[in-house]
């Protein structure tokens, strides 16, 4: 799947990690000289410096023929010439624009863009209640709806919280591309522990969401919170030395 990445910063850097490792065709161009070289080293990918709206930056990076194309920057007029550009003359499938402004999300859908996000409304209606913060799922379908994106925040009441990716039996039918956990992006392997407030980012089937939440929702049989795995002896030992 070939994905475009235009503009931003941390978020860049965690869409690039998240999808890095799989078999995607990443064209990443960002407009500030400072993240370009930021992101070449934290990623180790190349970065185009150029404006994500302009018909030569995207012409200069091959932007062409985009799966997703992801708008970033920081402006959300910026953004939406970005998406329209690349849709109407790059022959986009699908665009995603991410908007500080929610009143913006309609407006722009109207004109013509797939998917508006707004960061500002997520983060106001978590704000709203702490309960709804913690178990905050946002679903994102890509590709024609054929495949879906889901962040979940995982509570330590769940029954896949403390355990091992390996020993949690995930379902075979979706994967987990990357986890966040205090403000680090972590690839997961099979010896990576779940741990409470880490912010899965799943893939798999739009049939298969609901199964999959069903999964990651389970709760423990005595329904109270996983208790913290003890600390390794050796560990202890070494740290009254230190």
């Amino acid at each position: 799947m070939k994905i475009v990445i235009a503009g931003g910063d941390s978020k860049a850097e965690y869409i690039i990690k998240s999808y890095k490792s799989r078999k995607n065709e990443l064209v990443i161009i960002n407009p500030s000289k400072s993240v370009v070289e930021r992101l070449k080293k934290a990623c180790q990918v190349k970065v185009y410096h150029g404006e994500p709206w302009s018909r030569i930056a995207l012409e200069q990076s091959n932007a062409f023929d985009a799966d997703v194309f992801i708008a970033l920057c920081e402006r959300d007029t910026d953004n939406y010439a970005a998406c329209l550009m690349a849709k109407k003359m790059f022959n986009a499938k699908k665009t995603i624009c991410v908007v500080d402004n929610p009143s913006n999300v309609e407006y722009f859908k109207k004109l013509g863009l797939d998917a508006v996000i707004s960061s500002t409304y997520l983060l106001a209606q978590s704000i709203m209640s702490e309960s709804s913060m913690e178990s905050l799922t946002k679903t994102l379908s890509i590709d024609d709806n054929r495949i879906a994106v889901i962040e979940k925040v995982i509570l330590s009441k769940y029954a896949i919280c403390y355990k091992a990716i390996k020993d949690i039996r995930f379902p075979k039918y979706a994967s987990i591309s990357a986890i966040y956990r205090n403000y680090q992006i972590i690839i997961p392997s099979g010896s990576i522990v779940i741990q409470p407030k880490d912010t899965l980012l799943m893939v798999t089937a739009p049939a298969n969401a609901k199964n999959l939440m069903k999964y990651v929702e389970t709760e423990r049989p005595d329904g109270k919170p996983a208790p913290k795995p003890a600390e390794p002896v050796a560990d202890k030992n070494k740290k009254k030395k230190d």
